[in-house]
């Protein structure tokens, strides 16, 4: 098995997870907010910002994730991409922490899995595999 090759693989793998969480996620808000607006309730224009600041973030997290997997060869790269990956897993197992009991089991259960197998991406490309 050559170098690298089960750390693209999941980081690919991880990375549309993520690109296609990101997008559905949208669409839901996009369609509870223009259904909330419909409908008359109060103008929520400052959450409406803040949201798409996240979702854009996490777009970006996800296409980071992709294109970092394909460029572990260099050195300097490698370091960086090792970095990001445990500093996403951190935050991510502190949002569990954070949000236990207040999203749902399965929310709640799916946030924890991407923070370990960023933990594991993380692993996976310290030692070179």
């Amino acid at each position: 098995m050559g170098k690298y090759v089960l750390s693209k693989t999941i980081g690919i793998v991880l990375g549309i997870l993520m690109i296609i969480a990101t997008i559905g996620y949208g669409f839901l808000f996009l369609l509870g907010t223009s259904l909330g607006k419909a409908l008359g309730s109060t103008d929520t224009s400052t959450s409406d910002r803040l949201t798409l600041v996240t979702l854009i973030s996490l777009l970006i997290v996800g296409v980071i994730t992709v294109a970092g997997s394909s460029r572990l060869n260099r050195n300097v790269w490698r370091f960086v991409y090792f970095g990001f990956c445990l500093v996403l897993g951190i935050c991510l197992l502190v949002t569990f922490f954070i949000s236990i009991g207040a999203l749902g089991s399965t929310y709640e259960f799916m946030i924890l899995c991407i923070s370990m197998m960023y933990f594991l991406l993380g692993y996976l490309v310290r030692k070179e595999k």
